[in-house]
């Protein structure tokens, strides 16, 4: 999809690969989230929503030409044409940023780059990503290492299973779709609640293909979601604060209704205090999931070919690899021999 310039590396679809994209291009206060579920709760439960990434199978000139076509006088929308292999899923990512600009902290690289791109036309504006290195190193950080490399390259076929990615986001009060490998952004009307809408335009689709085709991956472009909570027990804090007082002033006063207020408070303060901890184990399971992706990530750059050429390399020196593959394909036909466990 595209021709090939820049050599950009294919990505794989992951909030912790996209979370750290974002971050290393510079974007403040900004996650990714896996989603399971189109439903209007389970979208509003991440609000502040930026955008919808969608990974689909990729079928021919088909898959760009279903659903709408491109719209005229969305001139608003930033918009880039697809002209690198690869790169969708950074251009994907890029559509919702530089669309919610008012919303998001962009960062120097990529303020730089929209201000310099902003009045190109599509095509002109995916040539200047081609040629943004700041953009392509980080989008290249995750290659992924290869114990045998050719220089051979070929176009894919109808045999090959190639997946895209799109972009879902509003702008101006409407609802864009956002392919790079269409000539400008789809329309999908006026919303009031873009998460309410836009469920339904994804289903849709989805619907377009066969029964028997489930691979799909839903994406959400969120504010993080650590800040978001850290605020909220800044303001439980000085509302619990607040109460403090207020229950201060009340066990000074001797009067008969003051000790039905005093309770009252204390129930309220109770409350608060139980809200507050639950905002706590909520930043927690934030930080662990963070750090996971560190992890995660770190293993995927990470090149493990060496180590595993020096340990086969040991092994047949000692005269044990031959044993070893003969040990380790009698393990592999048993295990598919044994009957699946429902």
């Amino acid at each position: 999809m595209g021709s090939d310039n820049g050599n950009w590396c294919l990505i794989e679809s992951d909030p912790g690969v996209f979370t750290e994209l974002i971050q290393n291009m510079g974007a403040k206060d900004v996650q990714v989230e896996e989603l399971y579920s189109l439903d209007s709760d389970t979208l509003h439960a991440l609000a502040p929503v930026h955008g919808l990434i969608f990974l689909f199978k990729w079928q021919g000139a088909s898959s760009s030409e279903s659903s709408a076509g491109p719209t005229m006088g969305s001139e608003h929308v930033y918009f880039a044409q697809q002209i690198i292999q690869n790169a969708c899923a950074t251009q994907a990512i890029l559509s919702v940023l530089l669309n919610r600009s008012d919303d998001i902290e962009l960062g120097e690289t990529l303020n730089n780059f929209r201000s310099f791109s902003v009045d190109l036309p599509p095509d002109m504006r995916g040539l200047a990503l081609t040629n943004c290195d700041q953009i392509r190193e980080v989008h290249n950080s995750f290659v992924r290492p290869e114990a045998f490399l050719s220089d051979e390259k070929r176009p894919a076929t109808e045999d090959d299973d190639v997946f895209h990615f799109i972009s879902y986001v509003p702008v101006g009060g409407r609802l864009y779709e956002l392919d790079g490998l269409k000539n400008g952004p789809v329309d999908h009307g006026e919303t009031s609640d873009w998460l309410n809408d836009v469920g339904e335009v994804i289903q849709k689709r989805m619907s377009e293909y066969s029964q028997s085709e489930i691979r799909f991956n839903l994406l959400a472009v969120i504010s993080d979601r650590r800040k978001i909570l850290t605020q909220k027990i800044t303001t439980m804090d000085a509302d619990i604060s607040k109460l403090l007082k207020r229950l201060e002033a009340l066990r000074l006063d001797d009067r008969a209704d003051s000790h039905d207020e005093v309770n009252r408070v204390e129930s309220q303060i109770g409350m608060l205090n139980s809200e507050r901890a639950g905002l706590e184990h909520m930043v927690e399971i934030e930080n662990d999931k963070f750090a996971k992706y560190r992890t995660d990530n770190a293993l995927r750059k990470h090149n493990f070919i060496p180590m595993v050429y020096q340990l086969l390399r040991g092994m047949a020196m000692k005269g044990s690899l031959e044993s070893a593959t003969e040990q380790a394909k009698e393990l592999g036909k048993k295990r598919t021999r044994q009957p699946r466990q429902e």
